[in-house]
């Protein structure tokens, strides 16, 4: 029987809504939820059964995968072993973040080897869809064609609208929402951010932004609960 992504996700503790506070996305927007997918990569039985399933609905057509790095390696080469074990002949690249706002396949050969295949964008998690659409961007820009995203955990907004591919196949959904900066409502303001290093990007937002969070931050992970600092 496959695994329920969401169950065991929740079980690993990596499942962080609710804890009145905010998280910091990739792309700097403010969060109400966060997964943190990472926690079950060193487990061999969880990331084999998983990434099975994730890219299952895309076998009968995919010839390569892309995805961003450095996190979602492991899981974009699980998913190609699945796919050639099933008689499917797939490469494998990842995108390095070579600026603020950019994702360049620039290892050697990485460009080329996609080029003119259909590819499959591979995410741990979809926070807001920023990466995940600059991933498609550059799969798009190496030639390659993109038939669709595949992920372990995705906002329940991530759809085919949003990234404008055939298919997005998320094994679980979280129902989060986000804000830009400038646009947090009241309410949310009120909450401070959360800023352990494994839970988004919050501790960066601080050190960029110093002083201009009233509500102040939180670390959700030191000893037995959440711990309040300045």
């Amino acid at each position: 029987m496959p695994l329920d992504a969401a169950t065991v996700l929740e079980e690993r503790g990596a499942v962080f809504i609710n804890r009145g506070c905010l998280f910091v996305s990739t792309t700097g927007k403010l969060l109400t939820g966060y997964v943190n997918c990472e926690i079950i990569f060193p487990h061999f039985d969880i990331m084999w059964d998983l990434s099975d399933e994730l890219i299952r609905p895309f076998l009968d057509e995919v010839e390569g995968f892309i995805c961003p790095s450095t996190g979602d390696i492991a899981l974009v080469e699980y998913c190609t072993i699945h796919a050639n074990l099933a008689g499917r002949n797939t490469v494998a690249v990842w995108a390095d973040k070579v600026a603020k706002d950019t994702y360049r396949a620039e290892r050697r050969g990485y460009e080329e080897s996609i080029r003119g295949k259909k590819v499959v964008v591979i995410m741990d998690r979809i926070s807001n869809g920023g990466t995940t659409m600059k991933i498609i961007q550059e799969a798009q820009r190496c030639g390659a064609i993109v038939i669709g995203v595949a992920a372990l955990s995705a906002i329940t907004a991530a759809n085919e609208a949003m990234f404008g591919v055939p298919k997005v196949h998320a094994l679980s959904r979280l129902d989060v929402q986000n804000f830009a900066l400038d646009e947090v409502p009241t309410e949310y303001r009120r909450m401070p951010i959360c800023i352990d290093e494994p839970l988004g990007h919050g501790r960066s937002f601080k050190e960029d932004n110093p002083g201009q969070w009233r509500a102040g931050y939180v670390l959700l992970l030191e000893g037995d609960g959440p711990l309040y600092v300045d």
